[in-house]
C-alpha cells in the first residue's frame, strides 16, 4: 500500500469514538485522515482543503449521509465517497451508489469491517486512477483509428465497439477474456452470445439509457460466457463512441473472479469456524433466530443442545495443541455423521459446540438424539498415533416451552450443561426452571 501515505481522507462521523477509531485503523495503514463531526462540518471543510477519498456515516443528524451525496452530486465534482451503512440498511448503501457514491461499506457487530475498510479505500482509489488515467489517454489520442487501436491493444482491460449491438471491434484483452483465438473471430456476432442469459435484460436497458442521451453508463458486475462455454464475472462500463463515422458504442470490462474468490473467503471466514468448518457463534444465532422463525410460523418443537467436552483439557496439555486440534475436528465430523443434514452444528469457541435440532415430533425425541450423540463421542479417538477418550455432557433447551427467545435458549442450554457436568460429565440434562449456573 505504498501510495496510501499520500491519500488524504475526511471521515463524517457523529460518533467522535467511532471516528477516533477509523482514524486510529486507518493511520495504522499509512492513511491522513481528518473528522468531521456531521455532514455540515465535513462539506464546509470540502470547501477549504483537498480530500483524496470521503467516508460518510449513513446516520447523521441534520445532515445525514444521503444528503451530504446529493449536495455533492449537485455541484458536479467531488472526492470519491464511501458510504459507511450499519447492518441492514444494504438498500440505503445501494441507493447512495445510485445517487454518486464510488462504494459502501456495512459496519457489522463484529468490527470485521475495519478490516475490510482499507480494500475498499484502495479499490475505490484504483478504478479513480484508472479512469483519470485512461481519460487523459484518451485526451491525447487523435481521431486517427490505427492511434486508436495502438492504444487499445495496450491496456489489461478488455475494450470492444459494438453497433446495433454487434461487435465491429474487440482488443486483443478482450478476445482472450472471451476465449477467442484472435479479435476478429468476434466480429460481426451479436453481443448477446458472450453476455450470460441472467444479465441479458440489464444489457438491454443500460444500451437503451445510452439512446435517451446518456453519457456514460456507471460501472456494475455482470456475468459473460464464454466462446467455449465457461462463466466469467466482470465488472463492465460503457460510454457512446463513434466508429467509422458511425454511432457505435464502447465498452470496457475486466475480469474480476480473483476479487469474487476473495469476497467468498471473507464471507466464510466471517460465518464459520476455520479449523472445524462448522458454522461460528455468527452463523449459529443467525441459525438459531431462522429456526425460531419457521417454528413460530409452523407450530412445532425443537431442541437447542449446548455440548462440551469432558477431558479435553487434558488431552490438549498432556499431547499438544496439534492433537487437541485434531480432536476437535474429529468430534465435529462425529456430531454431523450422528445428525440429521437438517440440524445446525456450531463450534462456539474452544471445546464447546451447539446443535440445532430442527422440527422434533415430540420432546422426547431430544432425550434420544442426547444419547446418540454421547454414544458417538464415548468411542475413541485414534489420532496421528495417539489413542485418547474424551466424553461429552450436554444441555437441553426446548423451543417454546422452556423461551421463545433465542438468547435465554442459549443461556437455559448452558445452564442444563453446567448440571450434567456437576450430575458425573457423560450425560444430559434436559433445563428445568430454578436452575442457576456456578
Amino acid at each position: 500500500m505504498a501510495e496510501s501515505v499520500s491519500i488524504r481522507i475526511l471521515c463524517m462521523e457523529d460518533d467522535l469514538g467511532l471516528a477516533r477509531l477509523f482514524q486510529k485503523s486507518l493511520q495504522r495503514r499509512g492513511f491522513t485522515v481528518e473528522i468531521a463531526a456531521n455532514g455540515e462540518e465535513g462539506l464546509a471543510m470540502l470547501e477549504t482543503s483537498a480530500y483524496d477519498l470521503l467516508l460518510i456515516d449513513y446516520s447523521m443528524p441534520n445532515c445525514g449521509g444521503m444528503e451530504v451525496i446529493r449536495r455533492l452530486s449537485s455541484k458536479g465534482a467531488h472526492p470519491p465517497a464511501v458510504m459507511v451503512t450499519g447492518e441492514g440498511n444494504e438498500e440505503v448503501a445501494v441507493e447512495a451508489l445510485k445517487l454518486g457514491a464510488a462504494d459502501y461499506i456495512v459496519k457489522d457487530a463484529g468490527m470485521k469491517y475495519l478490516e475490510l475498510l482499507p480494500a475498499v479505500i484502495d479499490k475505490v482509489m484504483l478504478k479513480q486512477r484508472l479512469i483519470r488515467e485512461r481519460q487523459q489517454m484518451f485526451e491525447e489520442v487523435t481521431e486517427s483509428e490505427e492511434r486508436y487501436r495502438k492504444l487499445v491493444e495496450l491496456t489489461p482491460d478488455g475494450i470492444a465497439l459494438h453497433i446495433d449491438k454487434r461487435f465491429v471491434f474487440v482488443n486483443p484483452a478482450g478476445a482472450r477474456l472471451l476465449g477467442a483465438s484472435k479479435p476478429e473471430e468476434l466480429n460481426g456476432r451479436s453481443i448477446f452470445d458472450v453476455v450470460h442469459p441472467d444479465f441479458r435484460d440489464v444489457e438491454n436497458n443500460r444500451l437503451s439509457l445510452l439512446d435517451q442521451g446518456e453519457l456514460s453508463l456507471p460501472w456494475i458486475e455482470e456475468k459473460l460466457v464464454r466462446l467455449d462455454g465457461k462463466e466469467i464475472d466482470i465488472e463492465v462500463s460503457a460510454v457512446p463512441f463513434s466508429f467509422r463515422g458511425k454511432p457505435a458504442v464502447q465498452v470496457i470490462f475486466r475480469d474480476i473472479r480473483e476479487r469474487k474468490l476473495a469476497e467468498k473467503k471473507l464471507e466464510y471466514m466471517a460465518l464459520y469456524d476455520p479449523l472445524t468448518d462448522l458454522p461460528n457463534r455468527t452463523l449459529f444465532f443467525d441459525r438459531l433466530n431462522q429456526a425460531i422463525a419457521l417454528a413460530k410460523r409452523n407450530s412445532y418443537t425443537f431442541a437447542l443442545m449446548f455440548l462440551d467436552l469432558d477431558g479435553f483439557k487434558q488431552v490438549n496439555d498432556s499431547m499438544g495443541h496439534d492433537i487437541g486440534d485434531m480432536l476437535l475436528k474429529e468430534t465435529a465430523r462425529r456430531l454431523t455423521d450422528c445428525l440429521r443434514k437438517s440440524d445446525t452444528v456450531a463450534r462456539m469457541g474452544g471445546d464447546e459446540f451447539t446443535v440445532i435440532l430442527t422440527r422434533l415430533e415430540m420432546a422426547g425425541d431430544a432425550k434420544i438424539v442426547a444419547g446418540k450423540v454421547i454414544a458417538c463421542m464415548s468411542n475413541p479417538f485414534h489420532l496421528k498415533g495417539y489413542d485418547c477418550s474424551v466424553t461429552a455432557s450436554i444441555g437441553i433447551s426446548l423451543y417454546p416451552s422452556d423461551s421463545s427467545d433465542g438468547e435465554t435458549l442459549f443461556k437455559y442450554a448452558d445452564t442444563a450443561m453446567y448440571r450434567a457436568k456437576e450430575g458425573g460429565k457423560n450425560g444430559f440434562r434436559f433445563f428445568a426452571p430454578g436452575q442457576q449456573n456456578p
